[in-house]
């Protein structure tokens, strides 16, 4: 999986948002399941096994069973993630995770899903832009470095 691209969403009365076609494509093999999970100020939307790999990435030094922190972490990680099904038109529903976390992510009728490589993130419209902004000085600077 590598998604990549962004694209303005709506949001339906019942809280879901339909994935861009290509996105979908990538969760064809978990069985249209994706793993969301509220993190820094975006919604983000990991297929199962790619949950997985990023929640033991959390812990680079490795997952140490009898740390009671590790332990506590990686299910404070788990219990913040809700599994949901694509449906058949595509859509998401993003009513299923914790109300303090949709009510922090505050989409309107529109949001922004973006691809970042293993994941897609959803984005509130204004803070995708400020966001935006924000990276396209940092890009700008990183490609400056250039020879």
């Amino acid at each position: 999986m590598y998604l990549t691209g962004s694209k303005t969403v709506s949001v339906d009365a019942q809280g879901r948002i339909t994935l861009p076609a290509d996105y979908r494509d990538d969760f064809k093999e978990s069985g249209n399941k994706v793993c969301l999970i509220y993190v820094k100020g975006a919604l983000w939307g990991f297929t199962p096994e790619g949950h997985k790999e990023w929640v033991e990435s959390c812990f680079p030094e490795g997952f140490n069973p009898r740390s009671k922190k590790d332990k506590a972490l990686r299910l404070g990680l788990n219990a913040k993630t809700v599994t949901v099904e694509i449906d058949k038109s595509g859509r998401v529903a993003l009513g299923k995770i914790a109300p303090s976390d949709l009510e922090k992510l505050s989409l309107g009728r529109e949001a922004v899903v973006v691809g970042d490589a293993d994941h897609f993130a959803v984005y509130n419209t204004e803070a995708w832009a400020a966001k935006q902004a924000e990276l396209d000085v940092d890009i700008d600077a990183l490609l400056d470095d250039e020879d």
